[in-house]
Order: structure tokens, then sequence, then C-alpha cells
């Protein structure tokens, strides 16, 4: 193993955890505008979305939806689609 490597990885990793993000910013707010339970639901609702992410990312769909670019559309407009659902029944 090359240690040096590790460590400039470490290095690299270490500010971006440490700096919060929108998932912070959303479950602050959450807890701030509504209460504790808020702030759970948008936080396991954060992880959730985090674990299917990877799992895509693990069996190759990242590595599918990045060569073909009618994937890539197809994964677009199924979100819009799915965005503005959410925004209609909100």
């Amino acid at each position: 193993m090359q240690w040096h490597l590790v460590l400039g990885f470490v290095a690299a990793v270490t500010p971006l955890t440490l700096i919060p993000g929108t998932s912070f910013t959303l479950v602050m707010q959450r807890v701030i505008a509504g209460s504790r339970s808020d702030g759970v639901r948008a936080a396991c609702g954060s992880a959730c979305g985090l674990l299917v992410h990877a799992i895509f990312a693990a069996v190759g769909l990242s590595a599918l939806v990045m060569s073909s670019a009618r994937a890539l559309t197809v994964v677009k407009l199924v979100g819009g689609i799915y965005l503005i659902w959410l925004g209609v029944t909100m």
C-alpha cells in the first residue's frame, strides 16, 4: 500500500466531510421550522437517497448512464416528472 496516496486522499476528503452540505441544511431547516421528529425524518430520507445512489453506482448503473446519452436523457426525464409530481402533490 502506498501510504502517501492514502494520506493525500484523507487530506483531500476530510474538509469535504466536515463542511455542512445541503442535507445538513435541510435537516436544520426542518428542525427549526417543525420539530425534532421532522428533522429525523428528513435525515432518514436523505440517508435513504444516498443509499439508493450508492447501490445504483455499485451495480454499474452510473457507468451505464454516463456512457449512454439516451439513458441519461431517460433518467433526467423521469427525475423531472417525479419532481413535478412532488410539487403538484405538495
